[in-house]
């Protein structure tokens, strides 16, 4: 297949336009044994994909799953077979449902079909100037100094104690240790925090000291030493970040979020706790973890979830969602079975837009599904306004008004 035909079939699956055959012949040409050659030119087209496309257990399950009921993929024995044997080339097909998810949202509870409306933002004729959020934050240094970091060029931003600064591609920094552990000289800089912060409509990437990796989502902030030092670990995390933290036996991760203490020693976890939410979640995916709050101590096991209420300390554990927990960092929103405030809530961080309820706006109504976080707030809430006939949405600057 020439590289040119392979960027048309991606193009069509892309735009959920793909017939059937296209669809098997691009399958086929995906499920080979060298993907060397096509490799670079899928990267360059899913820019969704994360750093690495090492699949663990639970995510090679999760794309089985996606591509056994994804209605486009024709199945063949050699696609349902057993998810064990999915290897990395199967990352790329991952890759591929999402995008083909990613306007799947429906009504939950639609009894019937919901008439079409036309969407109040698009009256004016006007394009919005309102776009979806990126890699950008700032980074501020012990002593003060602040960074933009979307603003650098790569290469090192700045030397701290016995640490280095660099950014190594556009969205991600890392920490470099001078010396090993035990030997270097521990100073005032790898002692005092520093802090990461993302905007509304921002994220960002960092490798802390230890090789810890840290994605933060959008409005959250992550404060951590130049260097870890001592017998633990300690981050302070406001907002959600996404853990693969470094396996070191000998000296524990800890993540302070509000007053609830998670402790690891290497494992991959998902933490959500912004201010203007009634408890904080960690879902665990691999590995273990230990929670603390309020005199209560819970222990996570893969595949589980955490609910921590901020007010009375209680740690709640249920089977967690892990497809749900990892969507923001995988590039999408999923709701499941959400209300319009609190889908409002996650489109106001993303796009940096304020949002304003005009009137009593019936909050049961539930919706479910994707939508790919790269596209336009319009289209998503035209979407909802097509699912919704009692909801409308006008766009005044960078004010979404919701009303019925």
């Amino acid at each position: 297949m020439t590289k040119e035909k392979l960027r048309e079939l991606l193009q069509q699956y892309f735009d959920n336009s793909i017939s059937k055959a296209d669809c098997k012949e691009l399958l086929d040409y995906l499920d080979t044994d060298d993907l060397q050659e096509i490799a670079p030119l899928m990267d360059e087209i899913l820019f969704l994909l994360p750093d690495t496309a090492e699949l663990n257990q639970s995510e090679s399950v999760a794309v089985y799953n996606a591509i056994r009921t994804n209605q486009h993929l024709p199945q063949t024995d050699h696609i349902l077979k057993s998810s064990r044997g999915i290897a990395n080339k199967w990352y790329y097909i991952a890759a591929m449902v999402l995008i083909a998810l990613s306007v799947s949202l429906h009504f939950v509870k639609t009894p019937g079909r919901i008439p079409e409306n036309k969407f109040a933002a698009n009256k004016s004729g006007g394009k919005s100037s309102i776009q979806p959020g990126s890699k950008k934050a700032t980074l501020t240094l012990s002593n003060g100094q602040i960074i933009d970091l979307e603003a650098q060029q790569e290469g090192i931003l700045q030397g701290t104690g016995n640490s280095a600064i660099r950014k190594v591609k556009s969205g991600q920094i890392v920490y470099q240790a001078a010396q090993p552990y035990g030997k270097a000289t521990q100073s005032v800089q790898d002692v005092a925090l520093n802090d990461l912060k993302t905007p509304k409509g921002g994220e960002y990437q960092i490798t802390l000291a230890d090789g810890t990796k840290v994605w933060l989502n959008s409005a959250s902030s992550l404060r951590f030493p130049a260097a870890f030092r001592g017998n633990r670990r300690q981050v302070v995390l406001d907002g959600e970040a996404y853990f693969e933290v470094a396996k070191n036996a000998a000296k524990p991760f800890v993540v302070m979020i509000g007053a609830t203490e998670i402790k690891v020693l290497g494992t991959h976890f998902n933490v959500s706790g912004y201010q203007d939410d009634d408890e904080a979640t960690t879902t665990l995916l691999e590995g273990s973890v230990q929670l603390t709050s309020g005199g209560n101590t819970r222990r996570l096991s893969p595949g589980q979830q955490a609910a921590v209420s901020k007010n009375s300390g209680d740690i709640l554990i249920s089977h967690g969602d892990i497809a749900q927990a990892m969507a923001w960092k995988n590039g999408y929103f999923r709701f499941d079975d959400q209300n319009i405030r609190g889908i409002m809530k996650q489109v106001s961080r993303w796009y940096d837009v304020e949002v304003e309820f005009k009137q009593n706006v019936i909050n049961n109504k539930q919706f479910g599904g994707t939508f790919y976080r790269n596209k336009s707030i319009a289209e998503l809430l035209r979407h909802l306004e097509e699912l919704d006939h009692h909801i409308h949405f006008k766009i005044n600057g960078r004010r979404i008004e919701i009303m019925e």
